[in-house]
Formats: structure tokens, C-alpha cells, sequence
């Protein structure tokens, strides 16, 4: 637990989702490559899906590693890049932000030719069209969040066979192996 309450909370879907998006987007545009392209995925990106109110940004860019830069303005708007996080796969930089102790935002920068950014808009996508697989994908995010309210990891690892079948479906579903 942290003094604010638990590490991981998952709390009923919030129309302001979208507008924080937004709001993170338009912040964060000016700072990013040219090219880049900003999306929201993750579940505050599913209307009515029960999520942690963390904000999740896909950049798609042809130059990930200007983001890293020294100098790079993701680092003055508080952003932290943690490379320990989906450290086994290369293409993957990740960022998070904190506001008032409170995780508030994951950044996840692709290169365009990397296959991951599909596969979460895949994910997303059917989530939004399958009522059914929200409710599943919810009930088993809280009961996660209830029996791991202290690990991140341990939540994750909770959940993860829901996952891996829902993702199996989205890909079907998208038309990709």
C-alpha cells in the first residue's frame, strides 16, 4: 500500500478518460517528433471497461530515439523512462508519470514497422465492439486488483490468462495471426 491507498486500483470506467487523453496528447505533440502519431489505448481507452485510471499513449514515429535524447521535452513534462519495463522487446521505449505520487500516465514509444502498436489497437478495438469480453476482462481485472492490491506484477500475472485469450480473440477478430 502507499500512503494515498493501494498500488493497484481498479476503478469503474470514467468518461473523463478521454478528455485526460486528450489533454496528455496535445501536451505531449509539440515535444515528439514530426511524424509522430499519438493514440490512446489500454482499458481507459474502452468505454464502460473498469480499468486503473492510468492514462496509456501509443507514439508511433520513424525516430523512437529522439525520445530518448537528451533534451528531449517527454523528460520536462515528467515523464520517466523506465527500461526495465518491456525490457524484452527492443522497439519498446516506456515512459510513466507520476502526479502527486499517484501513477497518472504511461508513454509507450514504437517505431512505425514494429508489429506491438497493432496488436493494441487490435485488443482495444475488439474490446469496444464485444460487450461480453469487457465484462469478462473487468470482473477479471478486479478480482486481480483485489487479491494484489500491493504489486503491479503480481496483478498482471493475475489476470494474464484472461488476457492472452481475449488478445488470441482480438487477433482472430482483426484478421491477424
Amino acid at each position: 500500500m502507499t500512503a494515498a491507498g493501494p498500488l493497484v486500483e481498479v476503478v469503474d470506467w470514467s468518461p473523463d478518460w478521454a478528455a485526460r487523453f486528450a489533454a496528455d496528447a496535445a501536451e505531449l505533440a509539440p515535444v515528439l517528433p514530426a511524424d509522430a502519431v499519438i493514440e490512446h489505448i489500454g482499458s481507459t481507452s474502452v468505454p464502460g471497461l473498469a480499468a486503473k485510471p492510468i492514462i496509456d499513449l501509443l507514439v508511433t514515429t520513424t525516430d523512437p530515439d529522439s525520445v530518448l535524447a537528451k533534451g528531449s521535452g517527454v523528460f520536462d513534462l515528467g515523464y520517466t523512462y523506465n527500461p526495465k519495463y518491456f525490457a524484452d522487446d527492443p522497439d519498446h521505449i516506456f515512459f510513466k508519470r507520476d502526479t502527486d505520487g499517484v501513477r497518472t500516465e504511461h508513454l509507450h514509444v514504437f517505431h512505425v514497422r514494429s508489429p506491438a502498436p497493432q496488436a493494441d489497437r487490435d485488443f482495444r478495438d475488439y474490446l469496444i465492439a464485444h460487450p461480453d469480453a469487457v465484462a469478462r476482462y473487468a470482473e477479471a481485472k478486479r478480482a486481480a486488483a483485489l487479491a494484489h492490491p500491493d504489486s503491479r506484477a503480481d496483478y498482471g500475472t493475475a489476470k494474464e490468462q484472461v488476457v492472452l485469450e481475449l488478445t488470441r480473440a482480438a487477433r482472430r477478430w482483426a484478421g491477424h495471426p
